[in-house]
Order: C-alpha cells, then structure tokens, then sequence
C-alpha cells in the first residue's frame, strides 16, 4: 500500500513538473542574471553605456519607443505632476533624476543632518556615540 502511495505521489510530482522545463528555466536565470539591471526600478539597462549604474535619459527614452506598457507602469509614476505639461524630451531626464534621487538624497539628508549634530559649537558632549551606527554607515562616514 505504501508503494502505491509513492508511486501516486510520483506519478503526480512528474505531471505538475517537468524536469526539461526546469533545466530551461535554470538556464535562464542563468542567462538573465547577466542582464544589467537598475536598482531602483528592477528593469534592464543593457541599452545603455556599460557604466550606467541608473536608467538614464537614454534607457528612458528607449522604455518609451520600445515597451511603452512597461514605461507607463514603472517609469511615468516616477515623474511629479508640474512636468507632465513640458516637452516629452524635458519628461525624460525628470525620470531618470528622480530615479538617480531616490538612492542618493536618504543618503545626502542623513549625512547633511548629521554633520549639523556634530558641527554643534554649543554642545559640551561627543554626540557621535548618540548617533545610530546604521546612520553613519548610511551617511558614508562609518565603514
């Protein structure tokens, strides 16, 4: 009877997943984590130089000529609502700034907020030991 079981449980393992199948979908995760990808939107920046870190203007532009679906889901939220009247050109930039921006300002304002603790003439105490090691680290000024 326990053979009967397993040999069920197999049976239905083998229909639900194909072994081929799952060496093609290896491949391509292995293929797809070749893929250049930016940070703050997940999508591929191949399209680009090859020191992008960000999309840019350039991968902007392309997500609109080549996957506006995509364009209007991901990046068109990006933009604020004062450029959508300017030129298309003018929209682009705004997105690839606001996308450079959503990495580099948490960092900039905590490391701006920062330096004003420490920079405080009236204060008789070290305040670096009050301030959170994950701050610092985020500010770049920890290692």
């Amino acid at each position: 009877m326990e053979e009967s079981f397993l040999h069920k449980v197999y049976v239905f393992v083998n229909q639900i997943i194909h072994f081929d199948d799952l060496k093609l979908f290896s491949e391509s995760a292995k293929q797809d984590s070749k893929v250049k990808r930016c940070p703050v939107t997940g999508l591929d920046i191949s399209m680009q130089p090859k020191n992008s870190k960000f999309l840019s203007y350039t991968g902007v532009r392309w997500y609109y000529e080549h996957d506006y679906e995509t364009f209007k889901k991901v990046l068109a939220t990006k933009i604020q609502v004062h450029w959508l009247d300017k030129e298309i050109d003018r929209q682009f930039v705004e997105i690839a700034h606001a996308i450079r921006n959503s990495v580099s300002n948490p960092r900039n304002n905590t490391r701006r907020k920062i330096r004003k603790i420490l920079d405080d003439r009236s204060s008789l105490f070290n305040n670096m030991e009050l301030i959170d090691k994950k701050k610092l680290k985020e500010a770049g000024l920890l290692r």
